[in-house]
């Protein structure tokens, strides 16, 4: 019998929700699903690094042996349907937090690198949200394919394009490989796009580094010279380029054929806000609402949306709400406050949403 949640400990209690968002992420989260995670990570700093330990340890499951699997099956009380996940999500929250708590106390040696876990936008642009609470806003057909480590953050962009925004941590950098290019940041966002000839670069928020991995190309293809007199192999050095926000890097994928070619393998640009309009064109717009007032957040949503809000009680101005909503869903985003909050969400007849709190019902 589990112990009442009264007796559970903080950290207890932070591992077993990122154990049930765990599962649910692994199935896919709906809008309001991921509205709410979204909010869960801002709230707390040590939620994502609870995350971070349980998606590793539910990557595992699926790759155990028979041996060591029988005893977290035991544990669960399920049936080999468990690996297939079609069991509730109750059950399954209740395995992952057994799987977690397993690997955790047996500290196995070596520790086995988190295994890949990968998101795609199949039929739309698609927005994922990666174990340290990085945002990654997918193009219709992208891919990436997360691999965080202790010491880094790891993405691959396999194809496609991305908007990254990215959690801050400069203990772990955020590094993305598309191609031959790795985009390396901190806290920042910017967008990529593997094309078949190049990788683009586009910095929206902070800087990046970008880099081109270190290449060997045959001699044959590298212009003849007395410093390159004899055929073989030759080590491209990678490049390094610093972009801050509004620049773009435009890295060739193709093999130089000259000196003066391999210098402009990276055309660095600073983008007109047409251009960057262009650029992002695709993306679904979201507002960031980490630390910000209800009533800042409500005045961007006006802006935006052209829709009033009315906040009929003057202490729910100073309310802070964190995580981030897309900027053209008022509707969801007032809906949201009901619930989390204990608000009221009217509309008028012009279509004014009036928020306030719920009244107490007389008991």
């Amino acid at each position: 019998m589990s112990a009442p949640s009264s007796q559970i400990s903080p950290e207890e209690a932070i591992r077993r929700a990122a154990a049930r968002w765990t599962i649910r992420r692994d199935r896919g989260l709906s809008s309001a699903e991921s509205i709410n995670y979204e909010l869960w990570l801002a709230a707390d700093p040590r939620h994502a690094a609870a995350m971070q330990r349980s998606t590793g340890a539910w990557s595992r499951l699926d790759h155990l042996n028979e041996s060591a699997a029988t005893p977290i099956l035991a544990a669960a009380t399920r049936r080999r349907s468990f690996w297939r996940r079609t069991v509730t999500l109750g059950s399954l929250a209740a395995a992952a937090a057994l799987a977690v708590g397993l690997f955790t106390w047996s500290r196995p040696a070596p520790v086995a690198p988190p295994l890949p876990l990968a998101f795609t936008a199949t039929n739309s642009a698609r927005t994922v949200t990666l174990s340290d609470g990085s945002v990654v806003q997918l193009n219709t057909g992208g891919e990436v394919v997360e691999q965080f480590t202790a010491t880094a953050r790891h993405v691959s962009l396999t194809r496609g394009e991305a908007h990254f925004a990215v959690t801050k941590n400069p203990a772990r950098p955020f590094i993305v490989r598309a191609g031959n290019v790795d985009v390396r940041a901190v806290g920042t966002a910017f967008n990529v796009h593997l094309q078949s000839a190049a990788v683009d670069v586009l910095v929206t928020e902070g800087r990046v580094s970008v880099s081109e991995v270190e290449r060997v190309v045959p001699n044959a293809l590298l212009a003849a010279s007395a410093a390159n007199p004899t055929r073989g192999e030759q080590r491209v050095p990678p490049t390094n380029t610093v972009l801050s926000v509004n620049e773009r890097a435009v890295v060739s994928l193709k093999v130089a054929s000259s000196a003066a070619a391999k210098s402009a393998s990276v055309v660095v640009t600073t983008a007109t806000p047409e251009e960057i309009s262009r650029t992002l064109a695709w993306q679904a717009p979201l507002l960031r609402l980490g630390g910000a007032t209800l009533a800042e957040l409500i005045l961007e949503f006006q802006r935006r949306s052209g829709q009033r809000v009315i906040l009929a009680d003057p202490a729910l101005a100073s309310l802070r709400v964190g995580g981030r909503f897309r900027a053209d869903d008022l509707d969801g985003f007032t809906h949201l406050l009901a619930t989390t909050m204990d608000l009221d969400v009217e509309r008028t007849d012009d279509g004014t949403l009036v928020l306030r709190k719920k009244k107490l019902e007389a008991r």
